[in-house]
């Protein structure tokens, strides 16, 4: 016999990952209306020094206007851990982040952020969304490059505006 309550569990646990991974999206594609379909419209957001305080939709434009001016970035989240209570949701993730940025005439640097993401959820009209969001710094580490390992000409795929990403034109195929 199916637990509906169980199954029901599994089911929102994955809707709350997949924002999770829907945001990265949104980060590494510059998609700021993705990104805001991830916070409620009232929510609030601390990300330390970054963005000390506003709201999803102020923290995606903000994140996203520094993130056009970078060669390339990368988002992984991981170690997802989700808590239900009916309607409302807590959850802890780890996030790894690779941003390149220019480097004048001399290449590039990466700046290396590890750090977990705090989220306070609620579902409204049926979709997880993110009302509270802190995060905890854990380290960060900026690597420089030598000329000979600098890796700039590998982004052969990234793509600034998202209308030129290869992935959107796949996904709407289905």
């Amino acid at each position: 016999m199916i637990d509906e309550k169980k199954l029901q569990e599994l089911i929102d646990k994955e809707a709350i990952r997949d924002q999770i991974y829907t945001y990265c999206r949104a980060l590494d594609r510059i998609d700021n209306e993705l990104g805001y379909s991830v916070f409620a419209e009232d929510s609030h957001v601390n990300y330390g020094p970054t963005f000390p305080s506003g709201t999803g939709r102020e923290f995606i434009d903000d994140m996203l206007e520094q993130h056009r001016h970078m060669i390339s970035t990368h988002h992984v989240m991981t170690n997802i851990l989700i808590k239900l209570d009916g309607d409302r949701a807590s959850s802890e993730t780890y996030m790894y982040a690779a941003c390149k940025f220019h480097k004048g005439k001399t290449g590039s640097f990466t700046v290396e952020a590890r750090c977990r993401d705090i989220d306070r959820w609620e579902k409204r009209d049926g979709k997880w969304l993110i009302v509270d969001r802190v995060v905890a710094g854990d380290n960060t580490f900026i690597y420089a490059p030598t000329k000979e390992n600098d890796l700039e000409n590998y982004n052969t795929h990234r793509n600034k505006k998202r209308e030129e990403d290869h992935s959107y034109e796949v996904f709407k195929e289905v």
